[in-house]
């Protein structure tokens, strides 16, 4: 998944670009930009799947780039490079706008890590975009996990099923306009089977989007089922630490990052 994917990376340190076109190169069709004006009128030619931004830049900021972003090309996701400072106090309203944000310094890999999930997202919303309700989209959870599955059905208002198979295990949840109306792993049903299988990192998924009558087993919505489950899964991840290496709470529910480079990238 991925290498369709039209990506604009707006940043005035050279650095930062360089190290940032190199990484995602094998993952998206990358173009940099040194300035957010020159990004936004090649924006307005070729219409991209994702920008990634700075938010401090002479002229332009990475901000007021979102403002039009926003206005002109309201389907573009946005990843913003900012301190923690900024992210917490004037980007702190734009949280809504924006699929990440990037705190500087970082370390390559895990910026490369948390932009990937997004591409995957990105990738997958395309793919059930342009599926007509008689087909179906396939996938391994190495390439999108269930999380972002589950969110990508619930923003893009799907109706579908939604199969999940790992080592003779198999999950069914049942989508309507988004909203998760019924699951089942084995003998657990309704969020319970939710609960389970959204701590899977390995094995396959299917999306189809034939229309089929099912019980409803899921009470609450599919944003809070799986604020849960993300809730139940850190927890249990707290609690087996003094047996296991300790995790990066950032990971949450994702696979294990790749190890983490000897240097950061600043400003």
């Amino acid at each position: 998944m991925g290498k369709g994917i039209q990506v604009l990376l707006v940043d005035d340190n050279p650095i930062i670009r360089e190290l940032l076109l190199e990484a995602l190169s094998p993952l998206a069709s990358v173009q940099v930009f040194a300035s957010a004006a020159e990004a936004f009128r090649r924006a307005e030619k070729q219409t991209p799947d994702l920008i990634i931004s700075d938010y401090r830049m002479p002229g332009l900021s990475g901000l007021e780039l979102l403002a039009k972003l926003r206005i002109s090309f309201p389907q573009v996701a946005v990843i913003i490079l900012a301190s923690r400072a900024d992210v917490t106090g004037p980007l702190a309203g734009s949280s809504p706008l924006v699929e990440e944000f990037i705190e500087k310094p970082f370390f390559t890999e895990e910026a490369v890590t948390r932009i990937k999930r997004v591409l995957d997202r990105i990738t997958l919303a395309k793919a059930t975009r342009e599926a007509a309700d008689s087909t179906s989209v396939r996938g391994t959870l190495a390439q999108m996990s269930v999380v972002d599955l589950l969110q990508t059905l619930d923003i893009g208002r799907k109706t579908c099923r939604l199969v999940l198979t790992r080592k003779g295990q198999r999950g069914e949840m049942q989508f309507h306009d988004g909203q998760m109306v019924h699951a089942i792993l084995g003998n657990l049903v309704g969020e319970a089977a939710v609960y389970e299988v959204v701590a899977w990192t390995e094995g396959v998924f299917l999306i189809d989007f034939e229309r089929n009558e099912c019980p409803h087993t899921v009470t609450h919505s599919t944003q809070s089922v799986l604020l849960e489950a993300l809730r139940r899964f850190d927890e249990s991840q707290r609690d087996s630490e003094t047996e296991t290496p300790q995790q990066s709470p950032e990971k949450g529910c994702q696979s294990a990052l790749s190890p983490t480079p000897a240097f950061a990238v600043g400003f």
